[in-house]
């Protein structure tokens, strides 16, 4: 086997070189650009903060991880390489229960498997159940959906019973997100302390994705 198709060195050295920088490693995508070798890492933030991952943390990190691996061939062989590491972006699919941790606070298109779609915003991940305030949103001229009479507000789904979800983007979240969130967790039983990176607004608005890119041995070259 070769090293590139060994990649738990690759793993190994990519997450403590992450882990400085307050990152972890989500996914690893090994092809070729222009005759090159391309290695792809998506990147996050860790579970317990909200927010999105900064640029020029991201781009610190390749530059670190590009050096690293442009001085030890047994990560990926001595052929220059193609770095790059980016964020998940609004795009990503909501799949593992720690995509639904770091999705505190947005809202969410839900669809279960027994093929109910909700409108939802995330407030807690109680263990492995979600805890959501229903937000149908408005109609095409502009006035409030309402609920079906009967339904409540709030919502409990278990991760079990949830077949797709994904980030809506929004620009005007709630002023009162904040003590959403805050009231929220203090209901958890399985709720930790509050994080100090905690960011609610940020947690709510749209992001596109953040990208920094190297060639070993290169300078790196970051791409919004």
């Amino acid at each position: 086997m070769s090293a590139r198709e060994d990649r738990t060195d690759l793993r190994e050295a990519a997450a403590e070189v992450l882990d400085a920088h307050g990152l972890v490693l989500e996914e690893v995508e090994l092809g070729r650009e222009s005759g090159l070798p391309r290695l792809r890492l998506v990147v996050d933030l860790p579970e317990d903060q909200l927010g999105s991952a900064d640029l020029d943390t991201v781009a610190e990190a390749s530059r670190e991880l590009s050096a690293r691996i442009d001085a030890d061939d047994s990560l990926l062989g001595p052929e220059p390489v193609l770095l790059e590491l980016t964020t998940p972006g609004l795009e990503r699919a909501l799949t593992a229960p720690r995509h639904f941790r770091r999705s505190r606070g947005r809202l969410l298109l839900v669809r279960t498997v027994a093929g109910t779609e909700h409108r939802a915003r995330l407030l807690a991940v109680d263990g492995e159940t979600l805890r959501l305030r229903q937000e149908p949103g408005r109609d095409e001229r502009g006035r409030p959906r309402k609920l079906p009479a009967g339904t409540s507000e709030h919502l409990e789904l278990p991760l079990a019973e949830i077949a797709s979800a994904r980030v809506e983007v929004e620009f005007d979240p709630p002023e009162d997100l904040a003590q959403l969130l805050a009231e929220a967790e203090g209901e958890s039983d399985s709720a930790g302390p509050a994080d100090a990176a905690h960011d609610p607004a940020g947690a709510a608005e749209g992001d596109a994705g953040t990208t920094a890119e190297t060639t070993a041995g290169t300078t790196a070259t970051k791409e919004s």
